[in-house]
């Protein structure tokens, strides 16, 4: 008897796979924020550019490659809590974005989630956070989680 190893393996989660491709973040101001990849070449890593425009004017304009002690090699935005793309986390008065960082190298639950704070004209690290970039459908369940240092992502908790 054959036993294909496929009937060990969970299938992905059709939402995430969804996400994977979400590089476009319309903002409440009307500001737009889009990842783009620079394809590598055998002698350098994969870099992704971020950008924010306004219109057709760029805001803020940065390319990835080994910021925050990741290597960036697939990014896409993710909700920061539950189907929400942009949240005041801190109450501070400004947005929070997430975007899921996955290099390939990294088992599922070693990827990262890096919260960017809006500014009218930039984008400003505020924290990382580790996730499961195969099943995490969002990076907190609710805005309190953000506070709460200890928390970690259910879907990675042994």
């Amino acid at each position: 008897m054959i036993l294909s190893l496929n009937v060990f393996a969970r299938d992905p989660d059709p939402y995430v796979e969804a996400l994977k491709e979400k590089r476009f973040l319309k903002l409440p101001n009307g500001n737009e924020i889009l990842i783009s990849y620079h394809s590598p070449s055998e002698e350098t890593n994969a870099k992704i550019r971020i950008f924010m425009r306004k219109k057709d004017k760029i805001l803020w304009d940065k390319t990835f490659v080994n910021e925050f002690d990741e290597l960036w090699n697939q990014a896409n935005f993710i909700p920061v809590t539950k189907d929400k793309f942009v949240e005041d986390l801190n109450d501070d008065g400004l947005s929070e974005i997430g975007i899921a960082n996955w290099n390939g190298g990294k088992a599922p639950c070693a990827s990262s989630a890096i919260i960017f704070t809006v500014k009218d004209d930039s984008l400003q690290f505020l924290k990382k956070q580790q996730i499961n970039t195969e099943f995490s459908r969002f990076i907190y369940p609710r805005k309190n989680d953000f506070k709460n240092s200890k928390y970690k992502d259910s879907l990675c908790i042994k």
